[in-house]
């Protein structure tokens, strides 16, 4: 196939040296396709990766990005930046397994877990 678009695009004539090349110029899309392959080569060792337990394809990231989109952004959920800012931080820290969740359930304002200091009652008059 790269041999395809090789020959596709000697057969184009070539963009002329006074326009600048723009991006979605037909020869420079070609040019870009043709490199993609050679330029991420290291990338693409996928048996190293299965025989390492790594996924190789974007499936459980697509599976999690809408696991992610129904439940923060579902239907009749209005969430400003700091709300879900905070709902994703307490997701993190309960998936972490150390102590960051219990840390923030027990400091937290009015906590139920947490033990608060009784003040002093001042006497009348």
């Amino acid at each position: 196939m790269l041999e395809q678009l090789r020959a596709v695009l000697e057969a184009m004539p070539p963009p002329s040296e006074a326009e600048e090349t723009q991006p979605t110029d037909p020869s420079e899309v070609l040019r870009l396709t043709i490199g993609y392959p050679a330029n991420n080569q290291p990338r693409r060792d996928y048996p190293r990766y299965r025989r390492a337990g790594l996924p190789i394809c974007s499936g459980l990231i697509e599976s999690l990005i809408k696991q992610f989109n129904r439940r923060v952004k579902g239907s009749e959920k209005f969430w400003n930046p700091t709300q879900a800012e905070t709902i994703l931080q307490l997701r993190a820290a309960y998936l972490c397994e150390d102590d960051r969740r219990a840390r923030h359930l027990k400091n937290r304002t009015l906590s139920p877990f947490r033990r608060y200091e009784a003040t002093k009652r001042r006497k009348a008059g």
